[in-house]
């Protein structure tokens, strides 16, 4: 159902960056005095605020109790736009800072573990070579707390692998390359150099997974399974890449990442590839943006060549 535009008109013109402000803070404080204290003012000054807000929406925002106030749903809602408003203004303000101080603009990039090693360094590498004054401020981190901070305007974009859709907020996924996954060991590990392995022998060493319920460990198992081998008994477990390396460079364990990430450590002599097969590929390396939200001209430049190194990528493998 559509706004009225008599009520998008009286949201344009009566709503100002102060109440956006108060809801940030109420909401936080969950107390009216408190919040007045935070920016400021008078308690009947901030009661003032929040019954002109409620005016504004026409809804009503906060209930009273024994202890403060609560949130409605309305207010819940007006919180998530207030909460991205003024990070726009934020980002707003330091992109402009950062022209003023030569720059040329910013852009905050979520990145997933499997695309910190490799695709998100390449690309910035090839944007310095182009747009050198361009601020890069990286977020490395996991899908659930990357996506909100995507959808409260904290980051311009997401690079990693999309397991799974939202069920708030819209994003939009740009598929960049579908990426083999491939089991890695350390260079002098036993199992190279076999023709075949036995189950025993497989299932001799610890593994390195994110986890037991990622889709990851399934993949492996199946693996595993062709040979008639158990289940991968994991016994650390870890997201980080770096970690990983370490782990199995110093150890027997074995581990599966993404085989450009792979590859490079494989060059540097730090791991090998152990030739266990995998039969299907994880979900494939995405661009996550919000939908229908206009990107600043930093973000756009920094996708570029995001999409230029996939490119080479894909090339490279044929």
């Amino acid at each position: 159902m559509q706004t009225p535009p008599v009520a998008l008109n009286r949201v344009r013109s009566r709503l100002r960056m102060r109440h956006l402000v108060f809801i940030e803070a109420l909401a936080r404080r969950k107390n009216i005095r408190q919040a007045a204290q935070d920016l400021f003012i008078t308690q009947p000054a901030a009661s003032k605020l929040l019954t002109e807000i409620e005016s504004i929406f026409d809804a009503k925002l906060f209930e009273r109790t024994a202890h403060g106030v609560e949130m409605t749903s309305q207010g819940e809602a007006l919180l998530h736009w207030a909460v991205k408003a003024l990070s726009d203004m934020d980002a707003a303000q330091t992109e402009i800072e950062t022209l003023t101080e030569g720059w040329a603009g910013r852009v905050r990039v979520g990145v997933f573990p499997v695309a910190a090693p490799v695709l998100v360094p390449d690309a910035i590498v090839l944007l310095r070579d182009t747009r050198p004054q361009i601020k890069v401020s990286m977020h490395e981190g996991l899908e659930d707390t990357l996506i909100p901070m995507l959808q409260k305007g904290l980051l311009d974009c997401i690079i990693g692998r999309m397991t799974s859709q939202p069920n708030s907020r819209s994003v939009s996924t740009e598929i960049l390359f579908e990426e083999p996954t491939v089991v890695v060991c350390r260079p002098n590990h036993p199992l190279l150099g076999k023709p075949s392995w036995e189950a025993r022998e497989l299932n001799a060493y610890d593994w390195v997974l994110p986890s037991t319920i990622a889709p990851l460990y399934a993949l492996v198992t199946a693996g595993l399974a062709a040979y008639s081998a158990a289940a991968p008994r994991v016994s650390v477990e870890t997201s980080s890449i770096l970690m990983i390396l370490e782990i199995i460079r110093q150890t027997s364990m074995l581990s599966a990442i993404p085989e450009g990430v792979a590859n490079r450590f494989v060059r540097a002599g730090q791991l090998a590839i152990l030739p266990l097969p995998l039969s299907v590929n994880l979900h494939p390396v995405c661009i996550i943006t919000v939908s229908e939200a206009p990107l600043n001209a930093a973000t756009s430049a920094y996708l570029e060549a995001v999409r230029k190194v996939a490119a080479d990528y894909r090339a490279q493998r044929g």
